[in-house]
């Protein structure tokens, strides 16, 4: 608390541009919170109407708010595609397959925001609110035993001793911490991701790609003050790479760019459908062991200039040290990943100071993708852990394959955090939910841990999640308590600013001075656990039933790749030949066989009775690998093991994270890296 104590009430200092970085005050960098290079040219203005009405519209007069900157096909094709974006999911940092429909729009007062009242998430109001004697971190600094009055979705008073309206509702504070409503930095929004959030307290998000569906609607709620128990959407909408690149691997037609002379047009065209910034894919696919067609560095410029021209943000996707320096040396305003193919040096500190980005490590998913700490604490948790839904349990418990043969990429990714918050970079927090090992809402929370393992204070980690994107993204009256200020609140038990897990003791959320009781069921449906107690199933030879067997291979959605099936061997005993060519050329190359576990392609269906998966693959060496389809969604990520061929393999499914054999949905088996032409064959494969 010491670092925390001589900051107490004080204002966020403010610097000229140039300013030296990297000063501490009171255990933190006081001038990269107060100004960061090109973001302090006011992209997204609050006093341009035109840019961000939302963020200057209904500005209460406060000097603690600061002006921010800136068509049909059969089912069996169906469920290809389905197969086709999981499998792509698994290697690159991308949203995670859930429908991209848009939510259904907030509705007026009373009202219920799902199909009917009793699939809604509860939501009780209060005119007046006041939070009386509680420990308060504004977004800056932090005040001991004041009281905080919210009315028509704003804060009214903050301060101690404060006269307290007689028709108010009093909320007792002692012992807790209000903190504003956390805002994610790096989300997909899809399917019901707003509402998803805003049960773990995440009351905006920041989408960094998804279809610009309905995103005038989006615009107006999030000037507006109504009830409602979705987050906030700030969006790029769609993201900018190249014919085949990251981001085109999903099913979803995504507008590509073939060189800097139509980055103009590209830019115009994003900022018509609503996007508030653009987002730059810089990857070749070598992070991974892959190759991907990316942009040129001239088109990055060119996109850059474009954004920046129009008074917009530009941020750049990058997985390697190489791409984000190309990004920084474009004039990128942030980096919404962190490499960790090497350690940032000298070099690249000076040249990200120079151009004063700022930095989404999104630690969540690095964590995840090599073989960091796991979730298992939040989906266990006391308070948290009733409030996620099945298809996020599911999620949470799964990692990136191979992530635990790149472990020394996690120490380098966690020292890179570590020295570009000790230079005076800007850190955002950012999950990249739903990404394996991550879930909406409650990941912010891991991020937030993750970010103090890596060498931020408590308090910096909570200004990367609530002032600090606010500021970077011109989110207008977001990350504060102060008068003026959205009351979009946070109550937690005990003191964050001391132990950062703190966040996760959720005692009360408020989404525009509505308070919000999250009921996991209201959202998602009744989940289906597990049932580990189950009675034994009878064993099922799945090679005999022929008829539930297909080819799968991402030439379906624009891969080369390719595969096909026959059926050898005697009646009794069928062995299924899968003849694959594996290319490159696709995000996540593969091609093989799938057994489905109805006759209805990709249907889920209760193997709680199940213990086991046993399989004989035969064929040349190849990377082989099965996975297992299953969630209440169809497009829940697959659990996943390795096999080798000319040997039996026996498989414990309760030894896979993320499996849900009571909505088993497929298996697969499958070659997943490129390779000549080969045959493999399954001469075996039961569950018993």
């Amino acid at each position: 608390m010491d670092a925390v104590a001589g900051r107490m009430a004080a204002a966020l200092p403010s610097c000229p541009a140039g300013a030296a970085r990297g000063r501490r005050e009171a255990g933190r960098s006081a001038c990269s919170r107060a100004c960061t290079g090109r973001v302090q040219r006011g992209f997204l203005a609050a006093g341009d109407r035109r840019l961000a009405p939302d963020a200057a519209s209904t500005l209460i007069s406060t000097s603690r708010i600061e002006e921010p900157r800136m068509k049909s096909r059969s089912t069996v094709s169906l469920s290809i595609a389905a197969v086709v974006v999981v499998l792509a999911l698994t290697v690159l940092l991308l949203p995670g397959p859930e429908s991209a429909t848009a939510p259904k729009d907030d509705l007026p007062a009373g009202a219920a925001t799902g199909e009917d009242a009793s699939t809604a998430t509860a939501i009780v109001t209060a005119i007046v609110t006041a939070i009386v004697d509680v420990r308060l971190f504004d977004g800056r600094s932090v005040l001991e035993s004041v009281d905080v009055v919210f009315s028509g979705g704003r804060i009214v008073q903050v301060g101690s001793d404060l006269d307290i309206p007689s028709d108010a509702t009093v909320i007792e504070g002692s012992g807790k911490t209000l903190i504003p409503g956390l805002i994610d930095g790096h989300v997909h929004a899809i399917g019901r991701a707003r509402e998803d959030a805003v049960r773990f307290g995440v009351t905006t998000v920041l989408d960094m790609f998804s279809p610009p569906t309905n995103l005038e609607r989006v615009r107006q709620q999030r000037q507006g003050l109504e009830r409602t128990a979705r987050a906030d959407l700030f969006t790029a909408g769609y993201l900018a790479t190249a014919p085949g690149g990251h981001g085109t691997q999903y099913g979803v037609e995504v507008p590509t760019l073939s060189g800097p002379g139509e980055a103009d047009e590209w830019v115009a065209e994003r900022l018509a459908e609503g996007s508030d910034f653009i987002k730059i894919v810089i990857e070749d696919g070598s992070a991974w062991g892959g190759t991907l067609p990316t942009l040129s560095r001239e088109t990055v410029e060119a996109l850059v200039e474009a954004a920046h021209r129009r008074e917009r943000m530009a941020v750049a996707h990058v997985s390697t040290y190489d791409d984000a320096m190309t990004a920084i040396e474009a004039g990128v305003d942030g980096l919404v990943h962190l490499f960790a193919d090497r350690p940032v040096d000298a070099a690249f500190i000076g040249a990200a100071k120079r151009s004063g980005v700022f930095i989404v490590p999104t630690a969540t998913v690095l964590a995840s993708s090599y073989g960091g700490p796991g979730t298992e604490w939040l989906r266990s948790h006391q308070v948290l852990g009733s409030r996620l839904d099945a298809m996020q349990r599911q999620s949470l418990a799964q990692s990136f394959p191979g992530s635990q043969s790149r472990t020394s990429m996690w120490a380098t990714a966690q020292a890179n955090i570590r020295a570009l918050h000790e230079a005076g970079l800007p850190i955002v927090a950012g999950s990249d939910a739903p990404n394996p090992g991550t879930a909406q809402g409650i990941s912010v929370h891991a991020e937030l841990s993750l970010l103090v393992a890596s060498g931020l204070l408590p308090v910096d980690a909570l200004e990367s999640a609530t002032s600090i994107p606010a500021r970077l993204f011109g989110l207008g009256e977001r990350g504060c308590i102060s008068p003026g200020c959205r009351a979009d609140l946070v109550l937690v038990d005990g003191n964050p600013l001391e132990t950062i897990e703190a966040t996760t003791q959720i005692t009360g959320i408020w989404k525009n001075g509505h308070r919000v009781i999250a009921d996991p069921e209201s959202v998602s449906g009744p989940s289906m656990p597990r049932d580990d107690a189950a009675p034994p199933a009878p064993p099922i030879d799945l090679l005999a039933q022929t008829q539930r067997w297909m080819a799968a291979a991402d030439d379906y959605m624009g891969g080369n790749s390719s595969s096909t099936i026959d059926w050898t061997g005697a009646p009794t005993t069928p062995v299924l030949a899968v003849d694959v060519d594996v290319e490159s050329g696709f995000a996540f190359p593969y091609a093989g066989a799938m057994w489905n576990t109805t006759e209805i392609p990709m249907q889920p269906a209760d193997h709680s009775g199940h213990r086991r998966l046993v399989l004989v693959v035969n064929g040349p060496e190849a990377d082989y690998q099965v996975m297992l389809f299953s969630g209440q969604a169809m497009g829940a990520q697959p659990a996943r093991a390795p096999l080798a061929a000319g040997q039996e393999t026996v498989i414990d499914l309760g030894d896979l994270g993320g499996l849900d054999p009571s909505t088993l949905r497929a298996i697969g088996v499958f070659v997943t890296e490129p390779s000549d032409p080969m045959q493999f064959t399954i001469a075996r494969a039961r569950l018993e």
